[in-house]
């Protein structure tokens, strides 16, 4: 498993990027550019012959190796907030906005910034308020958190 980056990250961190292309050999090295942009300041002196616009290189690497069991996931973590705390017991607003995707996602543990465990419990009300109970007595000033994760494909532009 590998996780989703939306950009690269710098300061010389090891990351792994899946694309489309053509079948090569693992420990095929690989170099990769950017087009410069044209708010850039790019002169005609920049341009090759081919009227192609200046490459920046960017990262170099090499090959993992054609798997189709890799498997890139992507994490969104929705958030809430305790209004009324008893012990070990809260209610939870501003995750959701409907009972109906608090019943869909009651099988899923939720988390806390401060590192407690939970469960919902049930739904209350019409506008996705919720009673979850924790591991431990829960604070009020607390946020509560359901991660999410969805698995991601690589885009094909042809």
């Amino acid at each position: 498993k590998h996780k989703f980056e939306r950009y690269m990250p710098t300061g010389g961190a090891f990351f792994a990027g899946s694309v489309y292309g053509p079948v090569t050999y693992a420990n095929c090295p690989v170099l990769m550019f950017r087009e410069a942009k044209e708010a850039e300041n790019v002169s005609i002196s920049d341009f090759g012959d081919s009227g192609n616009a200046r490459r920046e290189f960017l990262a170099h690497g090499s090959i993992f190796g054609a798997d189709a069991d890799r498997i890139v996931l992507k994490r969104i973590v929705l958030t809430g907030y305790p209004t009324r705390v008893h012990k070990r017991h809260a209610v939870v607003k501003y995750m959701f906005y409907n009972p109906e995707d608090v019943r869909w996602f009651m099988p899923a543990g939720i988390t806390t910034k401060h590192g407690l465990q939970g469960n919902i419990i049930q739904s209350v009300g019409d506008h996705g308020v919720m009673k979850c109970l924790f591991n431990a007595p829960i604070k009020q000033h607390d946020t509560v958190c359901l991660h999410l994760y969805k698995r991601v494909f690589p885009k094909f532009a042809p």
